[in-house]
């Protein structure tokens, strides 16, 4: 009997009892099931079509491409970007021989993978049980292929993802993002102030990580803030990323921005949550400044702090 190629997404994404979802949901990382495993949307040769096609539609900046083997606490901005893209299709196609990985960004710009992000929207809410339109500020979906054997160096999102393996294996290692143990609210301050690099891998706290076995038709859901480093298995790699912004995380994000540069005054900011009034207050001053139309996630979340401190930056080169 001939091997059947599912084209399109089954009826059903997730494939797993919901209580898990309700109970851990962006509050700690867990493992579930999905049926995207064999739809043609994730073969090599349909993912290069799409490297072209993102590449020619909207520019350099939808395709990361670069090489793969690097340490786990290697900085992602410290490894050099393969900047040849008009053979990155190429790279794709030869995965298992390119020693590097590639991240196609926004693939939902393609109809075919939009509808496999509105569909894993729609499950969410069921699944979680939480109404996800009225609290989510930005979503995205992207495609991460790589080599054997490579690495995703640790770093933390401000998103909560849900991570589909397509192909191949990888093993993901992921921390609670709450222990301070493991991040600290220094390294918080500096990511959301534009250090995406701010968050320093510790050899000692990697006892501290919940670690998953990623195989086709498995996937792992992590929380905004959660840190997380990945390494592929013996053969090549492709993953389906989903992943948005929080309405009460992107408030959150404001206050650690505000405690930075208070920090830098020489003062000792509270944390979020330690005082309702002073997180209000600096939210509220933030948001004053912030864009009311964002066009990304990055002037979600920097527009305003940005804003807020540009006359002080001014000031200073004034004084230099």
């Amino acid at each position: 009997m001939p091997t059947l190629v599912q084209t399109e997404s089954p009826t059903r994404v997730f494939d797993a009892p919901a209580q898990e979802y309700r109970d851990k949901f962006n509050r700690t990382s867990f493992h579930f099931s999905h049926t995207l495993s064999g739809n043609e949307l994730f073969e090599l040769p349909r993912l290069a079509t799409l490297a072209n096609k993102l590449l020619a539609e909207r520019g350099p900046a939808s395709v990361r491409w670069q090489i793969s083997d690097v340490p786990v606490d290697k900085k992602w901005a410290d490894v050099p970007l393969n900047k040849q893209q008009e053979k990155v299709a190429e790279a794709i196609s030869h995965m298992n021989e390119s020693g590097s990985w590639v991240l196609l960004y926004s693939v939902q710009n393609d109809p075919a993978y939009a509808a496999i992000l509105d569909r894993v929207f729609g499950e969410l809410e069921d699944v979680t049980g939480v109404s996800l339109a009225g609290k989510v500020t930005w979503k995205d979906a992207y495609i991460f292929i790589a080599s054997p054997g490579s690495v995703t160096p640790y770093h933390i999102d401000h998103e909560a993802t849900f991570l589909f393996q397509v192909h191949g294996r990888r093993v993901a290692n992921i921390w609670d993002p709450n222990d301070r143990t493991n991040l600290t609210d220094r390294e918080i301050e500096e990511y959301y102030i534009g250090d995406l690099g701010a968050a320093n891998y510790r050899q000692e706290n990697q006892q501290r990580a919940k670690v998953y076995d990623l195989v086709s038709g498995t996937g792992v859901h992590h929380p905004m803030l959660a840190p997380h480093w990945f390494k592929n298995g013996s053969e090549y790699s492709v993953a389906l990323g989903v992943h948005f912004c929080m309405r009460d995380a992107d408030e959150t994000a404001r206050v650690y921005q505000v405690n930075h540069y208070l920090r830098r005054m020489g003062l000792q900011p509270s944390t979020p949550g330690e005082s309702a009034w002073k997180d209000a207050s600096k939210k509220f001053a933030v948001g004053l400044f912030s864009k009311r139309n964002p066009k990304n996630k990055f002037e979600l979340l920097r527009s305003g702090i940005r804003r807020m401190v540009a006359p002080l930056d001014w000031a200073k080169k004034l004084k230099a």
